[in-house]
């Protein structure tokens, strides 16, 4: 019966270390490096610097305003069309966590506001135009007029594009990562544009992964 049970108790706690144990990170805490592909590593900084220079920029450019509350302009608006993955990587469920990232920043300044995203995509899909279309005076104009039903204007349209570059080394590589945002005025069609590259080596030989181990 006692060897019963320690070989049960043994297989129970061999059962246990089996499959994935989670853990919830602590605030401070560094991201995972994924293995294979990007992730948060890649992507939050990515975002964060890349709309932080947008609207540093953006800031200080002359847009016709209608009328002043409390003797401040009024916050401009910003209609969020969508963001591109052209990257050789797929985004899966990152994609959302980027374009709600972005539109979060965005909607944190106090001198911008975005045109909710689920109107955006109703406008969208209303008119029967693709974010590329937009880029067509009479398109743009037309869908800029039904995002700005009520009297208030729209001041910019966003695009966000996601793209990579790959080098090759033997079994290692190298792959170069970009998040480009491309804000439009809506009354000059002029745009204004800021990214964000970020650098990636993914290591497969002993000589790669000695190498990166030493760099840390």
């Amino acid at each position: 019966m006692t060897r019963f049970c320690v070989i049960l108790l043994i297989s129970v706690a061999v059962l246990g270390c089996v499959g994935t144990k989670g853990r919830l990170m602590h605030s401070d805490e560094v991201n995972r490096v994924g293995s294979d592909r990007a992730g948060a590593e890649v992507y939050n900084p990515m975002v964060k610097v890349a709309v932080g220079k947008l609207l540093d920029r953006v800031t200080y450019e002359p847009v016709q305003q209608v009328a002043f509350v409390n003797g401040m302009p009024p916050r401009r608006k910003v209609c969020f069309v969508g963001l591109e993955n052209s990257s050789i990587e797929e985004l899966a469920d990152f994609k959302d966590h980027i374009k709600t990232a972005i539109s979060e920043r965005i909607s944190q300044s106090e001198q911008f506001e975005l045109v909710s995203d689920r109107a955006v995509t109703a406008g969208l899909r209303t008119l029967g135009f693709r974010p590329d279309d937009l880029f067509m005076e009479g398109n743009m104009t037309m869908f800029v007029s039904a995002m700005g039903r009520g009297g208030t204007p729209v001041d910019y349209l966003l695009f966000a594009k996601m793209t990579s570059g790959t080098t090759v080394d033997n079994k290692d590589m190298q792959r170069d990562y970009k998040l480009t945002l491309e804000l439009v005025n809506t009354q000059t069609f002029v745009p204004i544009i800021e990214s964000m590259p970020m650098r990636k080596e993914y290591n497969n030989s002993v000589k790669g992964k000695l190498s990166g181990w030493f760099k840390k």
